[in-house]
């Protein structure tokens, strides 16, 4: 279903003269990591190590390698540029190959123009031929560039909806290409606009007010139970793209005026025995906002937003839920 073209991978391998490589390949992908380990070193005689723990997007590099390798290839992800490495990374697309013509012409009537056009980093690749089906239709349409935290314009992540936002007094509904439901949900949830994706697994276009309410009703089946703790842990994540140690401090410091314990914990890879360990009636990520959502039902301990915590402490409405987002100005 993706084409990943090591060329310039290879390439940059050569000119940088590495001698070991690290190869990041998203969980979908791993069963071809064999066959691109391979290929890069018979290309440009490296070793290559294959990160076996699952990577979840540029902000995810394992600069805990960063002393044993010369250079890290990601492959799936597209480079977050606001970041910076002490050694070089190269992103390495992976582009979706399903056509997504037939599904364009059935969104048509779902949407209300003008119409704002996103991807996800895995379909920016498809950006093209979308905002050229839709031209061809005389359909109305934007595509606006986010924060220096996305490095396409139209990208849309799962902690960054500002491509979005940034258009949302410009546009009626919005066209997004990607699978799942979370980033679509992310872009109404932050924006009030409908959302339409195109999926390259399904078939039809499908409306995110389809599965809304019952990933609302199960974030509001969290937040209730958490009004009852006294104990929070405030979770900072180890991994580069996601240390928010400011938010996390402002968080300790409105759950200390709001007379609760609170501690900042530090974390690279969750794990709900390790908290569970430590004790606290409830926990805050201030890390990878998919955690808290994705993974719900692997807490038996309340695990929220820092939003969430916020409706907790009755300083937002619930009626103001917003998925959180990690934003150039907080790092």
């Amino acid at each position: 279903m993706y084409d990943i073209d090591l060329a310039s991978a290879i390439s940059e391998i050569k000119r940088l003269k590495a001698r070991m490589i690290a190869l990041q390949v998203p969980e979908g992908l791993k069963k071809r990591a064999y066959q691109l380990a391979g290929d890069l070193e018979n290309k440009t005689g490296a070793e290559v190590l294959v990160v076996a723990e699952p990577c979840f997007g540029a902000c995810d590099v394992p600069s805990s390698l960063f002393d044993m390798v010369d250079a890290v290839v990601n492959v799936g992800h597209s480079p977050i540029p606001s970041m910076k490495f002490s050694k070089p990374v190269i992103f390495v697309p992976a582009k979706s190959r399903v056509p997504l013509a037939d599904q364009l012409k059935k969104s048509v009537g779902l949407l209300q123009e003008p119409v704002g056009v996103l991807a996800t980093s895995q379909h920016l690749f498809e950006l093209d031929d979308v905002i050229e089906g839709l031209e061809s239709m005389g359909i109305k349409m934007k595509v606006a560039e986010g924060d220096s935290r996305l490095s396409h314009v139209g990208e849309v992540l799962g902690c960054n909806f500002t491509a979005a936002t940034g258009i949302v007094k410009e546009v009626n509904s919005y066209l997004l290409i990607g699978s799942g439901t979370f980033h679509a949900l992310g872009v109404h949830l932050a924006t009030g606009k409908k959302v339409v994706v195109l999926d390259p697994n399904l078939e039809e276009p499908k409306e995110i007010d389809q599965v809304k309410d019952k990933i609302l009703r199960q974030r509001h089946a969290v937040i209730e139970k958490a009004e009852r703790a006294r104990s929070f842990g405030i979770i900072v994540g180890e991994k580069l793209g996601q240390r928010r140690i400011r938010r996390a401090r402002e968080l300790r410091k409105l759950l200390r005026w709001k007379k609760k314990d609170a501690a900042l914990i530090l974390m690279d890879k969750f794990d709900p025995d390790k908290l569970k360990s430590l004790g606290f009636d409830a926990y805050v990520s201030t890390a990878c906002p998919r955690i808290a959502i994705d993974d719900m039902a692997m807490y038996d301990r309340p695990l929220l937003t820092p939003q969430e915590l916020e409706i907790v402490l009755g300083v937002r409405k619930w009626e103001n839920y917003t998925f959180d987002q990690m934003t150039e100005d907080e790092f």
